[in-house]
């Protein structure tokens, strides 16, 4: 025997806490020979039977008659705990809005007050207190506490109490003169609290995850479902994720009396791939160093340069010999996952900027005089685009294709200083004997 509010703590916290179960065995408020049908879907994050819960703090009254429980009892007093809802809120959902804003919304919310266990049953007795939180100052109430004998109540805060381990899906119509509503929300009571933790809930792949049970009330079985298809039935197992993806892991705990659940996410991520170049433009022949620098160790590596050339190293150095823009591609492996496509990297390539020129003499007849026709011959992918010309007799010129007259024989210095569009200044010399 122990103390009653040892053991009523234990399943106001237990059987009214985050979980939802199934039936070990029928008992009091059962159909025989029926379980509790868990939702066919669930999501990340969600505790049976819901993924809302909010704070209530019971008013202890004490048993009638000495608990029996089996296994062992923490001493403790009663406290606050929690009572699951299903809907938007902890007070339960609209299902039918009121045509008349000023008629009554309803809402309500719950509270346990104590749980009782007969002798020799498995399925506990809970008290619940529910309290009318409508607005709009509704005069009648029209309660149902979802249990097998279809129970309902006209009062504005009942007290109901449940016999087992269910799901009860309890409605709240209001009304007054102006108009009505109703409310919804599924109370869950369960044989245990089931919970566990992780060592990491995300990582690259292969992402390898320790996964604890912390279930409360001596669960005796686990079944976990690890969202890739692979499942197992340790109590803390370990599992590797080796395809990245978002994945909700489910752990069913299963005691004595029954069985409940709780999830939580792991993201596994993919490598990142990516790669850098010491540098991205210049003249021909432009020779540039690829450096990978993917996250989660690849081991392999596909390179298309643009130009038609490939690689398969892991930091490839490549020579581009025609003028062009070429963009670079790079995917990386590291074998768990399909092959990561980095982002693309433009190389620009281009004939190196050269500064020449030409010229042709034509003596004028019956004198000293020679006209000498200048022509620029400068060549790269960014060409000139200003000219500086010195003819060596003292005149200059800023024409890209000057024309000049000697008036006397010598032998004469030219040079031409050229600027392209890059801001890049190149000159050539040369000399022109006359006549």
């Amino acid at each position: 025997m122990y103390k009653w509010g040892v053991l009523a703590c234990l399943f106001v916290v237990a059987l009214v806490g985050a979980c939802g179960c199934s039936l070990a065995a029928p008992g009091a408020g059962f159909v025989p020979g029926t379980t509790p049908t868990l939702p066919a879907t669930y999501i990340a994050g969600e505790r049976t039977p819901a993924p809302v819960s909010f704070a209530v703090t019971p008013t202890p009254t004490p048993p009638t008659a000495p608990v029996n429980i089996a296994g062992s009892q923490t001493n403790a007093t009663p406290t606050p705990t929690l009572i699951n809802c299903v809907g938007q809120s902890c007070s339960g959902f609209v299902n039918v809005t009121p045509v008349n804003p000023d008629a009554p919304f309803s809402s309500f919310s719950a509270s346990p007050m104590m749980a009782y266990v007969s002798p020799n049953t498995l399925n506990p007795n809970v008290t619940v207190q529910f309290t009318d939180t409508s607005n709009n100052s509704p005069t009648s109430w029209d309660w149902s506490f979802g249990d097998i004998n279809h129970s309902t109540s006209s009062a504005e805060n009942p007290i109901f109490t449940y016999y087992g381990y269910n799901y009860y899906h309890v409605n709240l119509g209001v009304s007054n003169i102006l108009g009505q509503s109703q409310s919804t929300a599924t109370i869950g009571l369960c044989p245990l609290v089931a919970s566990f933790t992780t060592n990491q809930t995300a990582g690259l792949v292969p992402l390898t995850v320790q996964f604890t049970d912390t279930s409360t009330n001596q669960p005796t079985s686990w079944l976990w479902n690890f969202g890739d298809g692979s499942t197992s039935t340790l109590q803390n197992p370990v599992h590797t994720y080796t395809t990245s993806g978002v994945y909700t892991v489910r752990l069913d705990a299963t005691n004595t009396f029954g069985s409940c659940w709780d999830t939580t996410e792991i993201t596994v991520s993919s490598l990142t791939s990516s790669f850098t170049a010491n540098q991205t433009t210049g003249p021909l022949p432009l020779t540039v160093q690829f450096s990978d620098t993917s996250t989660d160790n690849p081991i392999s590596w596909q390179w298309n340069f643009g130009d038609g050339s490939t690689s398969v190293q892991q930091n490839p150095v490549h020579t581009y010999v025609h003028n062009g823009t070429y963009l670079v591609n790079m995917a990386s492996s590291n074998d768990y996952d399909t092959p990561v496509s980095a982002p693309t990297i433009q190389i620009f390539a281009y004939t190196p900027y050269v500064v020449s020129f030409s010229f042709t003499k034509s003596p004028v007849p019956n004198t000293n005089f020679t006209t000498v026709y200048f022509n620029d011959k400068s060549t790269g992918f960014y060409g000139p685009t200003s000219w500086s010309w010195t003819f060596g007799d003292g005149s200059a010129s800023t024409q890209q294709n000057p024309t000049h007259q000697y008036t006397s024989y010598n032998q004469y210095n030219i040079t031409l200083s050229a600027t392209n569009s890059q801001g890049i200044t190149g000159s050539y010399n040369a000399t022109v004997k006359l006549p």
